[in-house]
């Protein structure tokens, strides 16, 4: 111990001796105080307390129904840490005040709690970063991949506590946002390990028939994830327009006339035959 340490403790040693009444107030004080605010920190730091504004009804109701029911807001919402939760409570009195002075009055403002968005190293207090797969098996997440990236996880599990049932589970326009084929490969087996191509898919004349059938077959089960889908083929001519087409387009034409349609209007044949077929 060093010679000025030694010289404090001392010190302290003769106040205490000499005032023994006055210290142990000021230890009892400090004692009280200190059991005080870590009493006040574990309350205000509950759901239940955050439930007391009405401000926060619709995310806690929701919060209620996720899977992070047994998790607490600060678990989430604050960076791990004595430091970050501190001043955070330093903070937040405002909200806590203006709840307060604004709750009887009419017409009252609409107080809009400053919540923290979750950092990664929250989630990674419960959650493995390894993991390379979906809850429902035949999906390749490397979650470790996307984190090395410097994406969040929120990025992806912005809704997974807070949003309705239906919002919960990232869509795959979601993903797509990122794997476009430049940001990051677009190819179906990146990602799905088990979806293989639809055996009516295979049928030899998929092309001329799956406009029909798409009025049965609930298309929307894979390409759901881009509205355009359809138009990156319809903009451009069939294939069967691209050998001869000119020359043998008459037969098929008079086959199948509602073909033609999808993309020519009624008159188009008028352009080149004056009549209309």
């Amino acid at each position: 111990m060093s010679s000025t340490a030694k010289e404090l403790l001392e010190k302290a040693k003769n106040y205490y001796q000499n005032n023994q009444k006055k210290a142990n107030i000021v230890i009892i004080a400090i004692v009280a105080l200190g059991l005080f605010g870590y009493g006040a920190i574990k309350f205000t730091s509950t759901p239940g307390f955050c439930y007391n504004c009405h401000e926060m009804h619709p995310a806690v109701d929701n919060w209620k129904e996720s899977v992070h029911a047994e998790v607490t807001c600060y678990a989430c919402h604050m960076e791990p840490g004595v430091v970050p939760l501190l001043v955070h409570k330093v903070k937040a009195y405002k909200e806590i005040i203006a709840h307060f002075t604004v709750f009887n009055k009419p017409n009252p403002p609409k107080i809009h709690a400053q919540e923290k968005e979750p950092v990664n190293e929250s989630c990674g207090r419960c959650h493995s970063f390894n993991r390379t797969m979906g809850f429902g098996g035949g999906l390749n997440v490397p979650h470790k991949l996307h984190i090395d990236k410097k994406l969040k996880c929120t990025t992806c599990h912005g809704r997974v506590v807070h949003g309705d049932a239906k919002e919960r589970s990232p869509k795959m326009e979601l993903c797509m946002k990122c794997h476009n084929g430049e940001t990051a490969p677009d190819a179906c087996g990146v990602c799905h390990t088990k979806m293989g191509t639809p055996e009516n898919h295979k049928q030899a004349n998929w092309y001329q028939v799956h406009g029909q059938m798409s009025k049965t077959v609930n298309c929307n089960a894979c390409h759901n994830w881009r509205p355009d889908w359809c138009m990156q083929c319809h903009k451009q001519k069939p294939k069967s327009h691209l050998v001869r087409w000119r020359a043998n387009h008459g037969a098929p034409a008079k086959a199948s006339r509602s073909g033609c349609n999808a993309c020519h209007k009624l008159d188009f044949c008028m352009n080149c035959h004056g009549i209309q077929p």
